[in-house]
C-alpha cells in the first residue's frame, strides 16, 4: 500500500490528520477532559511529527487552499476541542519543527478547567498557529433544530472573530455529525471549509473536508501509513478500525460485567 514520494504532490489528495489532547506521562496522567483512546502521548506525539519531518511532508493552513500552490506532499495537522496541551505541548513540538497546525476551539470550553482560556487562544494565534470553530457547545449539530445548529456554528465563529479580529475560516464538526442542513448553516455563516471525523483521504479541491484521527494505540507504523494511504485503503482501513473499536467494547463490557459479578458474589459472602 505504498505510494510514490510524490503522489500528493501530483493528485489532489490531502491528509489530514486529527488529534484531540497530547498529554506527557512525566507529567502526570491522561488529562481528565480526553478520552484514554483520544489522548496521544508526547513522546508518541513527538515520534509522529518527526516523521512529517523527514518524510518530506509540508503542513499547509485553510488560506493555502484559496489559492494555486503546488508544494510537495502537503498536509494539514488540526486539534480538536481546545484542550490546554494545544498551547502547553503541542505548540512547542510543532513550532520546534516549523509545522503548522489549526486549532479549531469550543467557544464555551474556553476557560474552564482542562481547557484554553481565551487569551491563551489568542496566544496561539500571535505565534502563527491558526484557529477554527468546533461550535459553541459542541453540540450533536445533526439532533437540534435548523435553527440552533445555525446558532451554534455562526455564534461561535462571531465571537472568535471578535477575539482575533480577523475572519474564521474553518469548522470542525462536533462528533463528526452532519447533514444537509448543518452543511447549509455552515455555509450560510461563511467558513470556507469543514473538517469531519470520516477516516478518509480529503481532496484539497473540496469544501468538506475528512480526516485521520491519530489515536492512543496507533503504532508509527500505523501513523505512517495514514499519511501515505490511498482514498480507497483509507475506507478499507476504517472498516477494520470499526470492527476492532466494536471488538474493544464488547471486551470491555464483558470485563464490566465479570467484575460486578465478582463484587456481587464477595457481598453476598
Amino acid at each position: 500500500m505504498r505510494l510514490g514520494s510524490d503522489m500528493n504532490h501530483r493528485t489532489n489528495h490531502l491528509p489530514i490528520l486529527m488529534y484531540h489532547a497530547i498529554w506527557s506521562s512525566a507529567d502526570g496522567s491522561i488529562p481528565q477532559t480526553s478520552s484514554i483512546e483520544h489522548a496521544v502521548e508526547a513522546r508518541d506525539f513527538g515520534d509522529q511529527l518527526d516523521a512529517i519531518v523527514y518524510g518530506g511532508y509540508n503542513t499547509i493552513t485553510l488560506d493555502d487552499l484559496e489559492r494555486p500552490f503546488s508544494v510537495d506532499k502537503p498536509l494539514l495537522i488540526t486539534f480538536d476541542d481546545g484542550h490546554e496541551s494545544d498551547l502547553t505541548i503541542a505548540a512547542p513540538q510543532l513550532a520546534r519543527r516549523d509545522l503548522q497546525a489549526i486549532f479549531f476551539v469550543i467557544w464555551s470550553y474556553l476557560g474552564q478547567p482542562g481547557y484554553l482560556t481565551r487569551d491563551q487562544v489568542v496566544e496561539l494565534r500571535r505565534q502563527g498557529f491558526e484557529i477554527g470553530s468546533h461550535g459553541l457547545n459542541h453540540t450533536r449539530l445533526t439532533q437540534v433544530s435548523p435553527a440552533e445548529a445555525s446558532n451554534e456554528v455562526l455564534e461561535s465563529k462571531r465571537r472568535l472573530e471578535d477575539l482575533l479580529q480577523e475572519p474564521i475560516a474553518g469548522l470542525a464538526l462536533p462528533f463528526g455529525h452532519y447533514n444537509d442542513a448543518v452543511l447549509h448553516a455552515a455555509w450560510a455563516a461563511g467558513y470556507r471549509r469543514v473538517m469531519t471525523s470520516d477516516f478518509k483521504v480529503a481532496n484539497r479541491e473540496h469544501r468538506i473536508m475528512p480526516r485521520m484521527g491519530p489515536m492512543a494505540y496507533h503504532t508509527l507504523k500505523d501513523f505512517k501509513w495514514m499519511l501515505e494511504a490511498t482514498p480507497a485503503a483509507a475506507i478499507r482501513h476504517r472498516k477494520i478500525e470499526a470492527l476492532g473499536e466494536r471488538l474493544r467494547r464488547f471486551v470491555n463490557l464483558g470485563e464490566a460485567l465479570l467484575m460486578r459479578a465478582q463484587n456481587s458474589a464477595s457481598t453476598k459472602n
